[in-house]
């Protein structure tokens, strides 16, 4: 055990013995676990430990020992994706971030700099002091590419991946659906989200589709390793675009103007559906015309065109708007 470790101990003792916790000895017993390994353990992890070392305390003292361990500054409660909690050593001082493959679960720590200042320095960007942050990026660790097929049925895909269309398998029926429906041999799609029931919502361009499982496992696809997003065009400096103008609402752009996403407001599911389309902070939303009736919108956003009520756009608020060349 480490000498971080050892310190650690001793302020537990310290701290909880002050707080006249109950049955210390037994909760002193579940730290010292813990301190053990460096995974990021459920609590049920870490009474199987505990049973395997002798120490039978059961699960339902152990979460509740956790929760102190967090309370008091020992440890860390992370919840991943749709995962159960998850607990990691708090090491005054130390700051790191995370990265989750979605397809073996191992949790990778990270840290970098360079990104620790640019955080700081988008918070000030917008007068914002920031107090503490987390970030976690969800994909597929090098062990799990190395291991699956250059090409796999759609429906074996996950949320966020881009892939080609490499072939379509089954009788003529399902062929001529899927050609129908718009998908050709080439193109490069998104998988928006996955569903219950096996369905799932994919993109290509500006439009999205949903797609039965039966039907997912008769596309045969590539995943693309080079992230489309990453030719978007870079968009000028965050504190530059706000000494350009004061914010606005979305609805209050001509066509023409482009602007950044500052604020989405509205009811909770209005601002949850908005926030789903891919119109969230930070983004570049480009005004492309009006309908007729100057209703709804037509927009372009993250390289996507979106159609949107002109009530809806009320709910946004966009600074720097500036008027650009026609795309």
């Amino acid at each position: 055990m480490n000498e971080r470790h050892e310190q650690e101990k001793k302020q537990f003792m310290k701290l909880l013995g002050q707080e006249e916790v109950d049955e210390l000895d037994k909760r002193f017993q579940i730290l010292e676990s813990f301190l053990k390994s460096e995974n990021h353990e459920t609590c049920q992890e870490i009474s199987t430990r505990l049973d395997h070392e002798g120490v039978s305390l059961g699960p339902g003292f152990v979460a509740e020992t956790m929760e102190l361990l967090c309370r008091f500054g020992f440890a860390h409660k992370l919840k991943f994706d749709d995962g159960p909690p998850r607990y990691e050593h708090r090491h005054l001082g130390l700051h790191h971030d995370h990265m989750v493959c979605t397809k073996c679960g191992i949790i990778i720590e990270f840290r970098d700099e360079t990104l620790e200042r640019q955080q700081v320095d988008l918070a000030a960007a917008y007068g914002f002091h920031m107090l503490q942050h987390k970030m976690e990026i969800y994909g597929i660790c090098s062990d799990c590419l190395k291991k699956r097929s250059m090409r796999v049925p759609l429906s074996r895909t996950k949320q966020g991946e881009f892939l080609v269309i490499k072939g379509f398998e089954g009788g003529k029926k399902a062929q001529m659906r899927l050609t129908s429906m718009g998908l050709r041999i080439g193109d490069t799609i998104e998988v928006v989200s996955t569903q219950a029931g096996g369905q799932l919502v994919i993109a290509l361009g500006d439009h999205r589709f949903v797609i039965g499982q039966g039907l997912a496992q008769k596309v045969r696809v590539e995943h693309v390793c080079h992230h489309p997003q990453a030719d978007f065009p870079k968009r000028p400096c965050l504190r530059k675009l706000r000494a350009t103008g004061e914010t606005v609402p979305l609805s209050r752009m001509k066509e023409g103007q482009e602007g950044v996403i500052a604020r989405v407001a509205g009811e909770t599911r209005l601002r949850r559906r908005i926030l789903e389309m891919g119109i969230n902070r930070g983004a570049t939303v480009y005004v492309e015309k009006y309908a007729p009736l100057k209703d709804p919108i037509e927009l372009i956003v993250k390289g996507y065109h979106v159609s949107m009520r002109v009530e809806e756009a009320a709910h946004i608020t966009v600074e720097g708007v500036r008027t650009v060349t026609k795309r």
